[in-house]
C-alpha cells in the first residue's frame, strides 16, 4: 500500500510493529497514549494526526506536531482531565506548528505570487534584530498588504487573510483565518503594528511559546476570495462586524487576575470610606 494511501490507523500498527511503543507515538504527537490506543483500536479516524505518522514512519523522526482541534468560536476543544482533577475536561495546550531547518534573518526581503480568481501570497522575510531597520519596512508592508486586501473587497465577495509565521527558532505556525476587514481593525486596535498584533495572536494561540524570546522572522500572507455568507450579512447589519472569540486560556488567566485586581481595590476603598 503507498505511503498516501495508509491511514492513520494503519501507520499506528506499522510503527508498533518496527518496535515503537503507544507511549513513544504518543509523545511524538503530543497527545495522550489513550488517543494513540483509539487510533488503533478503530475508535476514532486520527485524521489530524495522519501526516505526523506518515512522517515518523517513513523517516523516523518528526518536523511537525499536530494542532488541537478548535470550535466554531475560535476556541479549543476541551480534553478529558487527568485522573484525580477535579474538573471532568480541561482546556489544552496547542503545540501545533513545525520547524524549519532554513536559516532564518537576514535582510528584509518580500515576494508576491499571483493566484487564480484574485488571491496572493505575499511572502516576507524579517532580520531577527528587534530594532532592525528592516522590520518596520516588514511591519509597514504587512499592513499595507492588509489594507489593499480590504479595499479589495466588493459587494458580494470578501478577502480573507491566512497567516503563517516563522520564529527565530526555526517554528512555523499559523495564525487564524480573518476577514481582510476585521484583521486590519484589529491590527488598529493594537496600536496599529502588524508585527506586535500577529505576536499577541501567536502568544494567547500557544501557550508553550515565547515570543519575548523569540522573535518573528518569515511572515506568508495568504489572500483569497470568498462570496459573502448569510451569517456575515446579518452580523454586519446588526453592527457586529467579528465573530465572538472565545479566550485562549492564557487569555482567561489574565482576564481573572485582573478582576482579582479589581476586586481588591474596590475592598481598600470600601474600607477607607
Amino acid at each position: 500500500m503507498a505511503d498516501e494511501q495508509r491511514s492513520a490507523q494503519d501507520l499506528v500498527r506499522f510503527l508498533r510493529g518496527r518496535g515503537v511503543s503507544t507511549t513513544e507515538i504518543a509523545a511524538e504527537l503530543h497527545r495522550s497514549p489513550r488517543m494513540v490506543r483509539k487510533i488503533l483500536n478503530g475508535e476514532t479516524s486520527g485524521a489530524l494526526y495522519r501526516s505526523t505518522l506518515e512522517e515518523l514512519a517513513t523517516t523516523g523522526r518528526t518536523s511537525s506536531v499536530p494542532p488541537r482541534r478548535r470550535l466554531k468560536s475560535g476556541g479549543l476543544v476541551p480534553v478529558r482531565a487527568k485522573a484525580g482533577s477535579k474538573e471532568k475536561t480541561v482546556v489544552p495546550e496547542d503545540p501545533g506548528g513545525k520547524y524549519t531547518s532554513s536559516r532564518q534573518g537576514g535582510a528584509m526581503q518580500t515576494s508576491t505570487t499571483y493566484m487564480a480568481e484574485g488571491g496572493r501570497q505575499i511572502e516576507l522575510r524579517l532580520p531577527k534584530g528587534k530594532t532592525a531597520k528592516g522590520r518596520s519596512l516588514a511591519d509597514a508592508e504587512i499592513v499595507k498588504q492588509i489594507r489593499n486586501a480590504a479595499k479589495g473587497q466588493a459587494r458580494d465577495s470578501q478577502k480573507k487573510v491566512r497567516a503563517t509565521l516563522t520564529f527565530a527558532n526555526g517554528r512555523v505556525m499559523e495564525v487564524n483565518t480573518y476577514n481582510a476587514s476585521t484583521m486590519l481593525q484589529r491590527v488598529n486596535e493594537a496600536g496599529g503594528s502588524a508585527l506586535d498584533w500577529l505576536r499577541t495572536e501567536s502568544k494567547n494561540r500557544y501557550l508553550n511559546l515565547d515570543v519575548d524570546r523569540e522573535s518573528i522572522t518569515g511572515v506568508v500572507l495568504t489572500v483569497t476570495s470568498e462570496a459573502k455568507t448569510p451569517e456575515y450579512e446579518q452580523n454586519k447589519n446588526s453592527g457586529r462586524t467579528r465573530r465572538t472569540r472565545a479566550l485562549s486560556p492564557a487569555e482567561q488567566r489574565r482576564a481573572a487576575e485582573k478582576q482579582r485586581l479589581a476586586d481588591e481595590r474596590r475592598r481598600r476603598g470600601g474600607r477607607r470610606s
